[in-house]
């Protein structure tokens, strides 16, 4: 697939863990960054050399020169309650700061970088209205990749995000929430489930991120979603059905959050052969099953 090493930032993230498995099976020689101060733990990832920095930003650039990628996926993300006094200051070093070093650094060594974006960085479909402040870090990212691009010669890629979902996913997403209180029967306070979500298994996450990294450079973002929009009421409705229980879901008794998807967002996008392959229900069984298994 690749003629050379392959470079990982983010591999302890959910989205960095299965592509690091994904590449590894694969007989790639995979090459991980990851924090030494992260919460989050890579999990088991046999054929994965583990590159452990105490200042990502400082030290990207050596281990870059140790290992020699020929491609950079640049997953690493943060997002931080932007209310406390810490959370915009590190959210702008993870996501900007981290992000335009390693952006030079694959501008310096002639590697392709591949990169990851939000849709939330794309209220209702506009070409930049941020939802929130981390949405706003992400673009301020791409902006920085345009300049490499453009004026440097960086070969880079961008694959644009919806909603995910999948196997040993640690995050408290929405879907994880469905699937515990369908497990425990505990009341589940909600708004009024009437928005609109877009759920992309990470199986197909990883192969997005693939197909863009070994096929030609795009002239534009892959906009990497299921295009199987459902309310949260549905998506209540389909957990309820692969796993034979109820949820007590009290919904309008919480406050909706601004700016959500009320109505799909069309997010403009390069026309590739890439298709999403796990059907939601499939996906959310196998969710189900994990719950349930003796080690879930």
């Amino acid at each position: 697939m690749f003629d050379g090493p392959v470079l990982v930032t983010g591999a302890n993230g959910f989205i960095g863990r299965h592509l690091c498995r994904r590449l590894a099976a694969a007989g790639e020689d995979v090459h991980a960054v990851v924090r030494a101060t992260s919460s989050r733990e890579i999990g088991e990832c046999p054929g994965t050399t583990l590159h452990t920095v105490n200042d990502a930003t400082a030290e990207f650039a050596a281990v870059a020169d140790a290992v020699q990628p020929t491609v950079i996926f640049h997953l690493a993300t943060l997002f931080a309650p932007q209310h406390k006094a810490t959370g915009i200051a590190r959210m702008v070093e993870a996501n900007v700061t981290f992000g335009s070093t390693v952006a030079d650094t694959a501008t310096r060594r002639g590697v392709r970088l591949v990169h990851t974006t939000s849709a939330w960085q794309h209220y209702e479909g506009a070409e930049y209205s941020p939802v929130s402040f981390y949405a706003a870090t992400k673009q301020a990212l791409c902006d920085v990749v345009q300049y490499f691009t453009e004026s440097e010669g960086l070969v880079a890629d961008e694959v644009c995000l919806f909603d995910t979902y999948g196997l040993r996913d640690d995050r408290q997403k929405l879907v994880r929430v469905l699937i515990e209180h369908a497990a425990s029967g505990e009341p589940l306070p909600m708004s009024s489930g009437r928005q609109l979500v877009d759920l992309t298994h990470v199986d197909d996450v990883t192969s997005a991120l693939l197909h863009v990294a070994t096929g030609p450079t795009l002239d534009a973002r892959l906009v990497a979603r299921s295009g199987h929009q459902v309310t949260i009421r549905e998506l209540a409705a389909l957990v309820e059905g692969v796993s034979g229980r109820s949820i007590d879901t009290r919904w309008n008794t919480r406050p909706a959050r601004p700016r959500e998807m009320d109505r799909d967002w069309v997010v403009q996008g390069a026309s590739t052969s890439w298709r999403p392959q796990v059907e939601l229900t499939t996906g959310l069984l196998g969710l189900w099953n994990e719950r349930m298994s003796p080690r879930g």
